[in-house]
């Protein structure tokens, strides 16, 4: 809050995801799916971009300057990074939405919860929302995952992140009615406020929340049977978060690759998805689905250089003879991250193959590996299982 008008301040964030049953989420719609208060996950930072292309008029004119633009496709992307966050016996992690749509395995056990890849083109998307202070909030609708990554290092907090598009974007800000409304499903705001509405957007008044915005001409807007009197608030709506789970810390877990546990200085993998969202069709505003590709996974391991690790670097490329073809060695990796039963998150691959970079070696400190990987299915899509609450 500002001294005397409200301010969107980012220690106030709150932020949503939810699994959509279909893509898009019936954007702007009567049906539109709605977010709850268990649908929250704490994040550390979050963005989200919308762009529309506007091309100048570039036929022949009189006039040197610009008069007239011309509307094209809108873009969605969206980012965000998070601790990792265990929720202890079987419940499943905060931010699971967006793990399982980075994976697209199902999930769960009698125990613990295993995320694995699923070679279906059909991901599931995501339904993401952040809002801050009754000041304003942002929908995304047919969230993908192009991108997430897992990172640990020097002691510091494992950190999961997500990156990817969206198809559609509603932007809610707040204002007054203009006069009152039985039973009416044409709410009419103050002059000049509904600018602060988009279709998509969500908003409550009179005690009413969730009311979606179907349809908008100038300061009216078009929402469910409702009614209202004069001169009352409308917010973007928002809700009590349910979370659960603590960081995992930066000081507990293991990586042992080949079955030698070796004492990092820092990790990381990233899932690439490989998807190219279908954005490209006549007469569609923007994008309208995806198809993904072919996935990767790869990482780093950095460590010092002792003598009993050389052979994690030394086993990436082995030749018998001057002359003859080189081999390549692939190993198992487990990267365990936390030291409390029940609250541990397991990464393993189980077959990775070490890549080509050089050693550092500084001017008067100890000597440090780089262990870039890639790992590789072995009998399809098991490139990497991501096992939480162990």
């Amino acid at each position: 809050m500002g001294a005397s008008t409200d301010h969107a301040l980012g220690r106030n964030l709150r932020y949503f995801c939810k699994k959509e049953s279909a893509a898009g989420g019936a954007y702007g719609t009567d049906s539109q799916e709605a977010l709850a208060g268990a649908d929250a996950a704490k994040v550390l930072s979050t963005s989200m971009e919308f762009t529309v292309t506007r091309n100048d008029r570039m036929d022949a004119r009189t006039s040197r300057s610009v008069m007239e633009r011309i509307t094209g496709k809108q873009e969605v992307s969206w980012s965000c990074e998070s601790y990792l966050l265990p929720a202890g016996s079987t419940t499943a992690p905060d931010i699971d939405p967006l793990i399982e749509a980075a994976m697209g395995g199902a999930f769960g056990a009698s125990t613990a919860k295993t995320y694995k890849f699923s070679d279906s083109n059909a991901l599931p998307t995501v339904h993401m929302m952040r809002t801050a202070n009754d000041v304003l909030r942002e929908d995304l609708f047919g969230c993908y995952v192009e991108e997430m990554g897992i990172s640990a290092s020097g002691g510091e907090e494992p950190k999961i992140s997500f990156s990817g598009g969206a198809f559609n974007y509603a932007l809610t800000g707040s204002g007054t009615t203009e006069g009152t409304g039985s039973s009416a499903t044409s709410l009419i705001t103050e002059s000049g406020q509904g600018v602060n509405f988009m279709v998509g957007s969500v908003i409550s008044f009179n005690s009413l929340a969730d009311k979606i915005v179907t349809a908008k001409s100038s300061d009216t807007l078009t929402i469910a049977s409702s009614s209202w009197s004069d001169d009352q608030a409308i917010t973007p709506t928002t809700y009590t978060e349910t979370t659960a789970g603590n960081p995992v810390n930066g000081i507990s877990g293991s990586l042992v690759l080949n079955s030698v546990t070796l004492p990092v200085t820092a990790f990381d993998v990233t899932v690439t998805n490989g998807v190219k969202a279908l954005s490209d069709e006549a007469f569609e505003k923007g994008t309208s689905d995806f198809v993904a590709g072919y996935r990767s996974v790869k990482g780093n391991i950095s460590v010092r250089a002792r003598k009993d690790f050389i052979k994690s670097l030394a086993q990436r490329y082995v030749q018998t003879t001057a002359t003859a073809d080189p081999t390549f060695s692939s190993v198992a990796l487990v990267v365990t991250l936390g030291g409390t039963t029940g609250y541990k998150v397991v990464a393993t691959m189980s077959k990775i193959e070490i890549d080509f970079a050089g050693i550092e070696v500084p001017e008067a400190e100890e000597a440090v590996l780089s262990l870039p990987f890639t790992a590789l299915g072995t009998s399809g899509s098991d490139e990497l299982t991501l096992a939480w609450n162990q």
